[in-house]
């Protein structure tokens, strides 16, 4: 329209996410009473059970609520609505759940690359600042660990992928390495109501690391060590 200001904005969808769109005849529809529907039913709607999947379930769910609330009172303006699903770049199938991954040779001055390479990948998440920096330590910790212990005779390598998770909102962390067998999950857990003194050397970065990651887990495959941190948004 002549004489009118738009703007424009980007934004980043990642897997998995939906785009819903409206003309505001959804949340100016009136019950009996003249009173519109609004724009927080609707997103009641939207948001309760958010396991569905498929576009029009969502698309359902509103009408559902819209039709509830209006009881059949006539309706003066278009009711229209368009859900987008955004599955990824990836194609169909398991090559959808891939993480994405960075090899490095486990030495401790590549630390910066592997927290750098997270890094960036959880921008485009929209990592909240507290999770980021609590993810950078343990990648520090994790890393150096493998650096230091994993190839005692020999030169190796690491790789650390970066699996966005949906529900809930997240991120996987996952390093693994054909180093010497070790399952942190198995350490003693320092006994931290002990002075500095009285405590056994050792221990604290992976004590650091499970109770800043709401979930670690551990498993031996195909000869190689693999750990996945997990943290929700």
């Amino acid at each position: 329209m002549e004489g009118v200001k738009y703007n424009e904005y980007e934004m980043r969808l990642q897997r998995g996410s939906k785009l819903f769109v409206y003309t505001d005849g959804v949340p100016e529809a009136e019950n009996a009473a003249h009173e519109q529907f609004g724009t927080d039913r609707m997103l009641e709607a939207l948001n309760r059970n958010t396991g569905r999947t498929h576009p029009k379930d969502d698309m359902e769910e509103v009408m559902r609520a819209l039709q509830d609330f209006s009881e059949g009172t006539p309706q003066f303006d278009d009711i229209t609505m368009m859900c987008l699903y955004y599955a990824g770049m990836e194609g169909k199938g398991d090559s959808m759940n891939k993480p994405r991954e960075l090899e490095l040779d486990a030495q401790v001055e590549n630390i910066a690359a592997a927290t750098d390479f997270v890094a960036g990948e959880l921008e485009q998440m929209d990592c909240p600042l507290r999770a980021l920096s609590q993810i950078s330590v343990a990648i520090d910790e994790i890393f150096a660990n493998i650096a230091m212990y994993a190839y005692p005779d020999k030169k190796g390598t690491l790789t650390v992928g970066v699996r966005p998770i949906m529900e809930p909102y997240g991120v996987e962390i996952i390093f693994r390495d054909q180093g010497v067998p070790f399952n942190p999950m198995s350490a003693k857990e320092p006994d931290t109501t002990l002075s500095a003194e009285e405590r056994e050397i050792g221990g604290l970065g992976i004590f650091l690391v499970r109770k800043t990651m709401d979930k670690v887990e551990y498993e031996y495959r195909d000869g190689e060590n693999v750990l996945h941190l997990f943290k929700f948004f």
